[in-house]
């Protein structure tokens, strides 16, 4: 393992005279000083137990040196405080900071939040881009002092001082004296500090720089923010001690049932004596599967073991289905046989490789149901325990199989979690030159970064080398492609036997072992199933794609079916799993979700909220997009073949389990909300497999007119996350009954009173018992409240709905007629420059049981409207009335492109309910598939809504042009209504933020439109029909 580093190390030594004429911060070279070489953890253990459980924090030779330091910060380099680093400097004026924690967070400079350019290539820095430099004045500096002391039973051993995570540059020192320095934020930085330490108080100083050369390789989608924002903390080791070791454990490549292990161990330090190093591989009862004990002669520093490979028959294979692991036991003993070291990891059987075109995992391909995930809390960067424990349960309960760490390796008890709970992963060095772009000026063709490029992905593999769950290494994220990931491609796979090696900007380049390519369309994933010249030999799975930036998610079910039909097709992973917002609170007292440009002067700059990505939020609350994610993405499929004998095939797209784990559950139920028949039923069905059976013929009354059936998988035996009445994956199927059936009618307890506004032609009053349910006219509407998406439609969308005038459309009449029984309105429609989109007609009918039908017939002007967001009615109902029944998709948010999760049923909810809070206000709480829908106040009271075709409706407390113009949630104001939508039709939301836009099925066609809805007075005693 040593030999890997030479010819970089080797590299280290060319240092151009130039760079020395600049501080270290400026240079691409200074990667670090006096740093210990990059190696797998080797935290002390103080029992086995602890190994299994990851636990090295209670180890008595562990020491946390989180939690409050003293702090100073300044805007220039030059006004820092030069010799804080001597313990006789005063600090007793110094504020106080918590680490880990980004220093923007706590008060100090500015959050700043751009995408793929560098935040300091601005005016308002001074600077234009010009690698190594970044800016100097502006270069803010924390200067970071705390105290520690060493334990009394630590002395006569080896001291070394890990900082996990400190961005950009810093230096550090110890007692007064200059460890070294690092530049590379996302792995460890070590130095031995034996002999800086001293009995009694010592102290460590770090001195840290915003920016540096490093700068230019850390350019992810991401809050540029500094300081020390992962853990610091100090480990002991005995003189002689275990550096390093790597663990080979695979599978035999026939039968893929027997295990092989190996086992690489690196000893250094002196010893007096004969010492012996010793291994034991346990498995989940502690029982010993494997051991050894080998002499290690006392004579030299350095001692390198390489332990022949061994079998292990009917080994428990790891996957993320099924997280079998063993634990690795390392010790050093004594002459006298006495254990003197401790340490070893969790060990996961299993193989990752490109065989025949197809990834596979143990032999078997997989789809790759994925997510990318940053790093983000309220802090910033630095994630607690707590939280990765949330986002680990969140994903398993969701289906997803795989994450993607991005763009750079993460905290290592994320790769804890990985290990023990079942997620695939693709770790990412720390390389992002997104700024530079990808032609002459990447530094990916630069070779003198070459240094830094390997050093990144040299420490990446080296700490993390022994997880089971990383399949798959990435080399870095949106960087060009060039000399330099060339050379550390070379590097990944003379080093790297068990794992595929993938790069995205390669794309299809020799240094890649997966065709990656992100955001790629359907028709994109197709020409490559299909392409014949260069030959297809790689496997297509994209590092990101389906675009969740606020309301959107659109068109997964068109990926799937593309991943599920085409062998080489593998998946990929979504952008991504956590709003990279922070929550704030304004003057009055309203909390609001934060994004770019939100701090800091009125010109910093910014890429507004394109930082709000997430299938959750920023505290991990789910947005409605993340079910759709978990019904597309689960693992048991079916299809209705027979509704007479409702017989269904179910295809298992489980990789290694049977359906004999699960029991389903089935249900028809009819739309009156009753169940007509329920049962259980037990499948056996191999993984990736089909299997057809029947439930039996079921009669259904003849007072519905269809029935639903429900189909409900849980599995038999609970595991960490999922419990047995947990729903792992589930089906619904329409069945047709009595098509001409009509509820009875009720008789109202007084007449229906309407009015046409002879002005526009529009419903303008509709009162019952006395009681005005409308607080505005139903008018036709052509737009919606502007989505993220819909701002980066490229195929109509927001910029083409707004230059049209749909959002500010008037209606003129040109021919009204009235009476207390209905009436006819024909009306021109206008926008606000005077321009004609088209015309309408209004057929109102009050029929004698109080339903008034309004037919609307809209013909548009193809001359003047290109592109329609919808085609229905709006108004406005006094507040009261917010209480929401309905017959349709639910019980969460649904539109046309993304409505597979949504199951027919009856749901009870309430506008404030129906309006999901985006980080920045939009469109939201449509629902589809719909049969009615009532509002009711607490009384009961309100109006019905039905329709002879299936329709869309939206029901939330605020005003559509409130949420058009609201640019944070703070800004949103209840003015005492709840604003309604009925729709005949509505776009889907797409993912055009960053791919494809709305598909064109779900685009609302320009052209001609006949619709109509029936409006009837819900008395309570209906009401109370549909809640029973």
């Amino acid at each position: 393992m040593r030999n890997t580093l030479l010819y970089f190390l080797a590299a280290l030594v060319i240092f151009p005279v130039m760079a020395q004429q600049q501080p270290e911060w400026q240079s691409q070279y200074a990667v670090g000083l006096n740093k210990l070489a990059p190696h797998t953890y080797v935290w002390p253990y103080q029992t086995v137990s602890d190994i299994r459980n990851g636990d090295y924090e209670s180890s008595p030779y562990y020491m946390s040196l989180n939690g409050s330091w003293k702090f100073h910060w300044v805007k220039n380099p030059d006004n820092r405080p030069k010799d804080f680093y001597k313990p006789e400097f005063y600090t007793g004026g110094w504020a106080d900071i918590q680490v880990p924690g980004n220093w923007e967070r706590q008060g100090y400079g500015t959050a700043i939040y751009v995408n793929e350019t560098y935040e300091f290539d601005d005016k308002l820095f001074h600077f234009k881009k010009n690698p190594p430099l970044v800016p100097y004045k502006e270069n803010e500096v924390g200067s970071y002092r705390r105290t520690f002391t060493i334990p009394a039973d630590w002395e006569d051993r080896r001291v070394v001082i890990c900082c996990e995570g400190v961005i950009s540059f810093y230096y550090i020192w110890v007692n007064g004296h200059l460890l070294g320095y690092n530049q590379g934020s996302k792995t460890p930085a070590e130095w031995d500090i034996t002999d800086k330490l001293k009995k009694g108080e010592n102290t460590v100083a770090l001195e840290v720089y915003r920016w540096s050369a490093g700068s230019y390789l850390e350019c992810q989608d991401m809050w540029r923010l500094s300081g020390i924002e992962r853990d610091v903390y100090l480990y002991s080791t005995p003189k002689q001690y275990i550096a390093d070791y790597k663990v080979t454990s695979s599978l035999d490549k026939q039968q893929y049932k027997e295990g092989i292990f190996g086992l690489e161990a690196t000893i250094e330090g002196p010893s007096t004596s004969m010492t012996t190093f010793a291994y034991r591989l346990e498995d989940k009862t502690g029982k010993a599967v494997l051991q050894g004990e080998y002499p290690i002669k006392s004579k030299g520093l350095s001692h390198f073991l390489k332990l022949d490979e061994q079998s292990l028959s009917d080994v428990e294979v790891w996957s993320a289905e099924h997280p079998n692991l063993y634990t690795l036991i390392l010790e050093l003993k004594d002459v006298t046989g006495k254990v003197t070291e401790l340490t070893g990891c969790e060990v996961g059987f299993r193989t990752s490789e490109i065989k025949d075109g197809r990834f596979c995992i143990n032999g078997v391909p997989v789809l790759v149901k994925g997510t990318n995930r940053h790093e983000h809390s309220q802090l910033g960067r630095t994630v607690s325990k707590e939280l990765m424990e949330k986002d680990i349960k969140l994903m398993k309960q969701h289906n997803i199989n795989t994450v993607r760490n991005s763009h750079y390796p993460t905290h290592p008890y994320w790769y804890q979690l990985c290990d023990r709970y079942g997620l695939y992963m693709i770790d990412e060095a720390n390389i992002e030159s997104h700024g530079m772009g990808y032609g002459p000026a990447s530094l990916a063709k630069d070779s003198t970064w070459l240094p830094a490029h390997m050093d990144r992905t040299q420490r990446m593999y080296e700490r993390s080398k022994n997880h089971p769950a990383i399949v798959i290494w990435s080399l870095g994220n949106e960087a060009g492609n060039g000399i330099n990931f060339e050379r550390t491609y070379d590097w990944m796979k003379s080093v790297e036997k068990s794992r595929p090696v993938q790069y995205e900007r390669a794309e299809q380049n020799y240094n890649t072992d997966i065709y990656c390519r992100m955001y790629r369309s359907v028709e994109e994933l197709m020409a490559y199933a299909r392409q014949t010249e260069p030959k297809v030999y790689r496997p297509f799975i994209m590092t990101e794609y389906l675009h969740t930036m606020g309301n959107s998610g659109g068109g997964l079910k068109e990926y799937m079916h593309v991943f599920e039909t085409e062998p080489i097709v593998q998946g990929g992973c979504i952008w991504d799993w956590v709003d990279q917002s922070f929550r704030e609170i304004d003057k009055d007292g309203k909390w609001y979700w934060s994004y770019g440009g939100d701090y800091g002067p009125k010109d910093v700059p910014s890429f507004g909220n394109f930082c709000c990505n997430g299938l959750v939020n920023a505290v991990r609350e789910p947005h409605p997009h993340l079910i759709e994610v978990k019904k597309e993405y689960q693992y048991i499929k079916s299809a209705l073949t027979d509704p007479k004998k409702l017989t269904v095939e179910v295809k298992n797209w489980y990789d290694f389990t049977n359906l004999n784990a699960y029991t389903l559950h089935w249900q028809v139920m009819g739309d009156d909300g009753k169940v007509i028949a329920e049962g259980t039923r037990k499948a056996d069905c191999a993984p990736h497999e089909a299997v057809t059976f029947s439930l039996g013929a079921v009669k259904l009354p003849s007072t519905i007119r269809e029935a639903y059936l429900n189909l409900s998988w849980t599995p038999d035996k609970a595991t960490p996350f999922i419990g047995t009445h947990d729903e792992v994956a589930y089906d619904q199927f329409v069945l047709s009954a009595n098509k001409g059936y009509r509820a009875p009618e009720i008789k109202l307890a007084d007449k229906v009173k309407i009015d046409i506004d002879p002005a526009t032609g529009a419903l303008r009053s509709y009162i019952y018992k006395g009681k005005e349910m409308l607080s505005s006219p139903v008018v036709l509407s052509l737009y919606r409240p502007v989505t993220d998406n819909d701002s980066r439609e490229k195929t109509g969308g927001a910029k083409v709905w707004r230059k049209e005038g749909l959002d500010n459309m008037i209606q003129k009449a040109t021919f009204v007629k009235a009476s207390e029984t209905g009436g006819k309105a024909e009306v021109e429609l206008w926008n606000a420059k005077g321009v004609k989109l088209g015309m309408a007609t209004f057929v109102y009918t009050l029929q004698s049981n109080g339903a008034l039908k309004v037919k609307t017939t809209f013909l548009p002007d193809t001359s003047a409207v290109t592109s329609l967001a919808r085609v229905g009615l709006a108004f406005e109902m006094p507040y009261a009335y917010n209480k929401v029944s309905y017959l349709g998709r639910g019980e969460h948010e649904t539109y046309i492109d993304r409505n597979q999760s949504g199951c027919i049923g009856i749901y009870h909810t309430d506008a404030e309910r129906m309006f999901h809070y985006y980080v920045k206000p939009q469109a939201t709480g449509n629902r589809t598939d719909v049969r009615w829908m009532e509002l009711a106040d607490e009384a009961r009271e309100g109006l019905s809504f039905r329709s002879d075709k299936v329709f869309q409706f939206c029901v939330i407390p605020f005003t559509d042009s409130n949420v058009d113009k609201a640019t944070h949630i703070n800004k949103l104001e209840r003015t005492g209504i709840i604003n309604v939508h009925l729709d005949a039709e509505q776009s889907g939301v797409g993912t055009a933020t960053c791919g494809p836009g709305v598909l064109p099925p779900y685009r609302v066609p320009v052209e001609k439109h006949t619709f109509e809805f029936m409006i009837c007075p819900l008395n309570n005693s209906s009401l109370k029909i549909r809640q029973a």
